[in-house]
């Protein structure tokens, strides 16, 4: 699907709108030199994402603002942007003509870039096209706008078709695109040169290392016996591995057991001190059972002597002995108390002590018990210790060669085979990275088929019928992008037949790839295309169709152009009044007495009416 222009408008404050109204299969603004023809072309290649500044002149002054519509399906964009230049506004809304009520559906800002926007209108979203050999990338709106819109002086250059400058190269891929459906996504590029200038320092890297290898490898030594020899200290390894792994076995089994051991030794070890503890602790016991017995004995053998002194008189006072004790401890029977309270006492102590002797031989036999276990654990481990130690002396001396050699010797080896492998590598990589540096040029033969003779044949029959009878062959030129006519180039014609031929294989290119469903802008928007082929005084020799011919021919092929597409043409040729209703012709008059004076609505502090002395002056007046 593609676009088809509307409308194009300018605006300024306070000033009426400049508007010109496209129709929908092909529109033809005619008028004379300077009246905004040319101007109107630089407007639609500005607002469809040109850059250029537009120039400005008297009849611009005062208007800020372009606005150009366009249709796409059912949906109506706008596009606006200021003359002085920046970033456009698109906006977006369904066309009028779907909505029922005659209301028109409000316009919604289209969050996308413009060229983004066209080449997807276009169908031509996610093909890729050359920039150049090493590059490829997305084709862009400018490739859009080349193929699409011709200006005056594009028509009559002698510069090929594809344009100069850095740009020529993906007009070329996306002419290609449009001619055949064919993009380039399937082309390999060509090497850049930071690509090239880097495969050069990989190179001279991998050269710098091999040399470095080449270096540590002995003259004498191949990659053979560097191996046979590692394969000897493995196998010398794997003795080692195999004796330490049954030296290991052995002494886990006897690390074990004096694990088990020392285990055992630790617990009778603390069984004998909690025996010994105890035995202490019932010996003390029983020594103050006895501390005690003597004391009560004391104690009885004092009340006995007590009983058997005489009361006599205090020697110091005089006074009786009752006075200076309690009387209580005087009476008969006081002291026989006390005697029986001691010798309770005392009976109660002996029969702590004689059930104190079982619980103390208990603890004497317990420890006795625990003392032989440490002693018999203690000589166990030691002698277990002691075969451990003959164990790692047996192995030592079982080893006839150093470990730490063999492993250097493994280490040494193992770098040495690397080596060579290494070497091998670098070797094939260094081959690789030769050719990357000198990238292999290689023809660029786009498969056009058969499309280059259909636009041919579109584009000779336009011919045919714009007045060129005598030509029998056009076909397509894919390289230079351009028309070949009866076998001659297009660019060896004179000015006049160069921009007629130019404008046919536009046309036809548009036809044919709308035909093929190919992406396609839809639109041709033509500046001039008979001016330079009417001129008198052009020296083209090739002219043998007079001028009338080719301008009726013309304009009467274009009133019946029905598509596929859109035609807009700008030319300042006559046309016949009878062409001119049916093409419905926007004239532009440059007079103020009739008609349109041009793009620009008239203002009279820009140009006042003619008077009769000055009718000359304003006939040059644009």
């Amino acid at each position: 699907m593609t676009i088809t222009l509307k409308h194009l408008s300018v605006h300024g404050p306070g000033l009426l709108p400049a508007v010109v109204v496209f129709d929908g299969r092909r529109t033809l603004i005619r008028g004379p030199s300077d009246t905004g023809k040319s101007h109107i072309w630089k407007c639609i290649w500005f607002l469809l994402g040109g850059t250029a500044t537009l120039e400005q002149f008297p009849e611009s002054q005062g208007y800020d603002s372009l606005e150009l519509a366009f249709l796409h399906g059912e949906h109506e964009y706008l596009v606006r942007k200021a003359m002085s230049g920046g970033a456009a506004r698109v906006l977006v809304r369904l066309d009028d003509l779907w909505v029922p009520d005659g209301t028109p559906n409000p316009l919604e800002d289209v969050n996308q870039d413009l060229g983004e926007l066209l080449v997807q209108l276009s169908g031509a979203a996610g093909k890729q096209v050359l920039r150049k050999r090493s590059e490829k990338g997305p084709i862009t709106g400018d490739d859009l706008r080349h193929w699409a819109l011709l200006s005056q002086p594009g028509m009559i250059s002698e510069d090929a078709t594809k344009g100069k400058g850095h740009g020529k190269d993906k007009h070329v891929s996306s002419f290609s695109l449009f001619l055949s459906g064919l993009d380039d996504s399937a082309v390999e590029l060509y090497k850049t040169a930071s690509e090239k200038d880097q495969a050069k320092g990989r190179l001279a890297a991998a050269e710098a290392e091999l040399a470095r290898l080449q270096g540590v490898i002995p003259a004498d030594t191949d990659r053979a016996s560097a191996v046979a020899a590692l394969a000897q200290v493995d196998e010398r390894l794997d003795m080692f591995a195999t004796q330490l792994q049954a030296r290991s076995s052995v002494l886990k089994e006897l690390r074990q057991q004096i694990f088990a051991e020392g285990e055992a030794l630790s617990t009778a070890m603390t069984q004998q001190a909690s025996a010994t503890s105890m035995r202490e602790r019932f010996t003390l016991l029983d020594l103050k059972y006895s501390s005690d017995l003597a004391r009560l004995g004391a104690t009885d053998e004092g009340i006995q002597f007590f009983e058997a002194l005489t009361e006599t008189p205090c020697p110091l006072c005089g006074t009786s002995v009752e006075q200076h004790v309690d009387p209580g401890n005087l009476k008969p029977r006081a002291p026989i108390k006390y005697r029986d309270a001691i010798a309770a006492e005392a009976e109660k102590i002996r029969a702590l002590r004689r059930g104190l002797q079982p619980s103390l031989a208990q603890e004497q036999t317990r420890l006795a018990a625990a003392t032989a276990d440490v002693q018999r654990l203690t000589t166990s481990l030691k002698a277990l210790e002691e075969q451990e130690k003959a164990v790692l002396r047996s192995a030592s001396l079982e080893f006839d060669s150093d470990p730490r050699e063999l492993a250097e010797s493994h280490t040494r080896l193992s770098s040495l085979i690397d080596a060579f492998d290494e070497t091998v590598r670098l070797t094939a990589a260094i081959d690789h990275l030769k050719e990357a540096t000198k990238q292999k040029q290689t023809a660029l033969v786009r498969n056009i088929g058969q499309h280059g003779d259909d636009v041919g044949a579109i584009a000779r029959q336009m011919l045919n019928d714009w007045g060129f009878t005598s030509i029998q062959s056009v076909y397509v030129d894919p390289k230079a992008c351009d028309l070949v006519i009866d076998g001659r180039r297009r660019l060896s014609y004179g000015a006049g037949k160069r921009g007629l031929f130019l404008s046919a294989m536009t046309i036809a290119l548009m036809q044919h790839a709308l035909r093929s469903g190919h992406p396609h802008l839809g639109v041709v928007v033509l500046d001039s295309p008979l001016k330079a082929y009417a001129q008198k005084e052009s020296p083209d020799k090739d002219r043998e169709i007079p001028t009338a011919t080719v301008n009726t021919s013309f304009y009467a092929w274009l009133s019946r152009f029905q598509g596929p597409g859109q035609i807009v043409v700008l030319e300042n040729e006559p046309v016949d009044p009878v062409t001119a209703r049916a093409l419905d012709a926007i004239e532009f008059t440059d007079d103020y007495a009739r008609g349109r004076q041009g793009f620009y609505p008239p203002r009279p502090m820009i140009a006042p009416p003619p008077g009769p002395s000055d009718g000359a002056e304003f006939d040059e007046l644009a």
